[in-house]
């Protein structure tokens, strides 16, 4: 018995193998676009592929459900204590990791490693929208109403990390006034100037980790500007929209530079790929510079209109803040005034 099973797994086995698909290698030999992209991309780009192409980031999705997830979780927390919390800031958040999502792993995260100008969607979104809408979440702010305090005695528990973390140094020296606009509009100058951008383009870690750059730089510049969250270096409203004023042109003139240079950026990457349908890489190259320099409009606009917003609400807030402490001083203060401008008056007679 036990001879005649091992005669029938071996028939069984035999043709399964005699039917098995043999390996792809012996077969034909890997496309160029399987070899440098890791996939091929034989149909031209167009906003449909944009929209129902995706090829799922594996990181990039597992972050934003975690931070959605836990985001939820802790408005969540704060409604069950019955605290509120704004419904717009819970719409930023999640609206800004479904850009993030959309950057990443629907067509334009398809295409954008074979194609420049898809890339530079990708990037200006990570870059420009995404923390845009990520900063105006507030989620450290929520972390730290709906985090429990460790009490006297007890160890430091989440809560006093978050709250150490924004007085550390380094935290005040990347949130400076002074750090993040170069941080901000250098990294495309060196990136794309230099030749980091042809060696980063031949590896999927170093793609990820131009995406992770990208939208932690433009999270950092952002988050003083107009973030809901305390930044470790706060600035008056008027000096943050001069930061942001003086910051754009540099940026606006990166992609001018992209549009005018006669200079393939990532060239001998571009030209291996040889997609059949892309003839002119310079042509889609200043394609690409003319998106860096017409990206900034939408997320700029955005700001100024979050900037405004907030300005307007705090001087209400100083208002209503100064009405009832005459109020409860009995305009002690006007009335100060006014015997001031009494003994004025006396003492020119």
């Amino acid at each position: 018995m036990p001879l005649a099973a091992v005669s029938g797994l071996v028939v069984v086995v035999g043709g399964a193998m005699a039917h098995a698909v043999p390996p792809r290698f012996l077969v034909r030999s890997d496309t160029e676009g399987e070899v440098l992209v890791g996939y091929d991309l034989p149909e031209p780009f167009t906003a449909l592929r944009a929209l129902l192409d995706w090829r799922v980031n594996i990181l990039f999705t597992l972050v934003a459900v975690l931070a959605v997830g836990a985001y939820l979780y802790g408005v969540r927390v704060l409604r069950a204590r019955g605290d509120l919390w704004s419904r717009g800031r819970t719409a930023a958040w999640v609206c800004g990791w479904v850009v993030v999502e959309l950057s990443t792993s629907s067509g334009i995260g398809r295409y954008a490693p074979g194609l420049f100008s898809v890339h530079m969607i990708s990037h200006m979104t990570l870059n420009m929208l995404g923390p845009v809408l990520l900063a105006l979440g507030g989620p450290i702010t929520l972390a730290l109403r709906a985090l429990r305090p460790a009490g006297r005695g007890n160890p430091p528990g989440p809560r006093e990390w978050v709250a150490e973390l924004l007085d550390l140094p380094g935290m005040r020296i990347l949130t400076h006034p002074l750090v993040t606009p170069v941080l901000f509009v250098g990294s495309f100058y060196v990136l794309y100037f230099t030749p980091l951008f042809e060696d980063a383009l031949r590896y999927h870690w170093a793609h990820q980790l131009m995406n992770i750059h990208f939208l932690a730089v433009g999270y950092l510049f952002f988050w003083p500007l107009i973030g809901v969250d305390r930044a470790p270096v706060r600035l008056p409203h008027l000096g943050r929209l001069a930061v942001l004023l003086a910051t754009m042109p540099f940026h606006a003139f990166f992609g001018i530079a992209l549009m005018s240079t006669d200079t393939l950026i990532g060239g001998e990457f571009y030209r291996s790929l040889a997609l059949p349908w892309l003839p002119d890489l310079l042509a889609d190259q200043r394609v690409g510079g003319g998106i860096a320099w017409a990206a900034g409009e939408v997320p700029i606009l955005l700001v100024v209109i979050a900037l405004l917003t907030q300005w307007a609400r705090e001087d209400e807030r100083a208002a209503l803040r100064h009405g009832r402490r005459e109020e409860l001083d009995d305009d002690a203060e006007l009335r100060a005034y006014n015997a001031m401008l009494a003994r004025l008056s006396q003492s020119r007679r």
